[in-house]
């Protein structure tokens, strides 16, 4: 090995335990199995999920839909439903309605509930990923 090769191997060896020592830091990312939503704010959800929503989508619609959207932040769902739904009026409910909705179709779809509301302050929602249930 030339002198050449030495300096990259060090320097990727060097490069690979900093991304090891971050990734340690990091702490465990919130998946939709964490019970990120109350059972109050999914009873919300489903009497504005009856007026908004029923009309274009069963209540099992969600349970197949959300496999495809499996690896992405709620975040993204969150803002593709509150920026093209309902179909009628698109965008026209308050940030917390599309949030308790959410927490709705993540009960339908068997999700746990807990003690915290899912809440779209500070970009939470693009904190909490969307996986299969466990």
């Amino acid at each position: 090995m030339d002198k050449q090769d030495m300096k990259a191997a060090i320097r990727y060896t060097a490069a690979a335990l900093g991304l090891g020592f971050a990734l340690a830091a990091v702490p465990d990312a919130l998946t939709v199995n964490d019970s990120v939503f109350t059972k109050e704010q999914a009873r919300n959800g489903e009497a504005l999920y009856e007026v908004h929503c029923i009309a274009c989508h069963d209540k099992k619609y969600f349970r197949p839909v959300l496999k495809a959207w499996e690896g992405q932040p709620l975040g993204v769902l969150f803002n593709v439903m509150s920026a093209s739904m309902p179909q009628s009026n698109p965008g026209a409910l308050p940030d917390k309605d599309y949030v308790d909705i959410l927490a709705f179709i993540l009960s339908q779809s068997r999700y746990p509930a807990g003690g915290s509301e899912l809440s779209v302050d500070n970009g939470a929602l693009n904190d909490i990923t969307i996986i299969s249930r466990d």
